[in-house]
């Protein structure tokens, strides 16, 4: 996750909204990494870990679960 925070404090800086959807377990590093980078309450859009041995229909609800979050960061920057 550290890399995608990476890439949205870049962008972030320069004006783009950004949503970064990581798992619980990585929730520090990412957040020592966007305060390294200038960003330190740089929000994050957590879900449930892990996600590689969930179905199909299960990592569908956990993305409709997650959009409300990645959309308000996206349209509304909070």
């Amino acid at each position: 996750m550290s890399c995608s925070v990476h890439d949205a404090v870049r962008l972030e800086a320069r004006g783009i909204p950004t949503a970064v959807v990581g798992t619980e377990p990585f929730l520090d590093e990412a957040l020592e990494q966007s305060g390294l980078l200038g960003m330190p309450n740089y929000p994050l859009v957590l879900v449930s870990h892990p996600v590689q041995l969930l179905t199909d229909a299960e990592l569908e609800k956990l993305a409709d679960e997650a959009f409300p979050r990645i959309e308000r960061l996206l349209v509304a920057g909070v």
